[in-house]
């Protein structure tokens, strides 16, 4: 018996939007640990990757672990850990691998949502291009049991 698959239009892009689609670069951010939440002083483990870019077209990459709050009033910041890789550390990162990093987190602040003010914290990768574009990814997490307001 052989089997009959229905023929779809392919949805080809034109040279032009196909040459762009495969170099724009792309970040990739990968927790280790099964579950978003975190308790304090324990290892955050995470992972991130570069792919579609070369490193001459590249000014920066900066990875850091940070927190900020967000609400009523002015927004505050922290950082916990931030590395900035230039042109001559960027080679060995840019190539499609995955590359770890591991972190050993706060007491405090710890992760809230209320209704005036949330604290959250996140791991975030920027690469800065030479043709002046930003490119980032970010990944949240929570920091001890996530407390909200009632």
């Amino acid at each position: 018996m052989a089997r009959v698959l229905p023929k779809f239009p392919s949805r080809r892009l034109s040279p032009q939007r196909r040459l762009t689609r495969r170099t724009e670069p792309a970040l990739g951010l990968r927790f280790l640990a099964l579950q978003p939440r975190l308790e304090p002083n324990e290892l955050l483990e995470f992972e991130y990757r570069v792919q579609r870019v070369s490193p001459e077209e590249v000014d920066r990459l900066e990875i850091s672990v940070l927190w900020y709050t967000e609400g009523k009033g002015s927004e505050d910041f922290g950082v916990h850990l931030f590395k900035s890789l230039s042109e001559g550390e960027l080679l060995p990162v840019i190539n499609g691998e995955s590359h770890p990093i591991v972190t050993t987190l706060p007491a405090a602040p710890l992760s809230y949502e209320g209704r005036l003010l949330t604290i959250r914290w996140c791991v975030r990768l920027r690469l800065y291009m030479k043709d002046g574009r930003t490119i980032s990814a970010e990944k949240p997490f929570y920091l001890g049991p996530l407390t909200r307001e009632v």
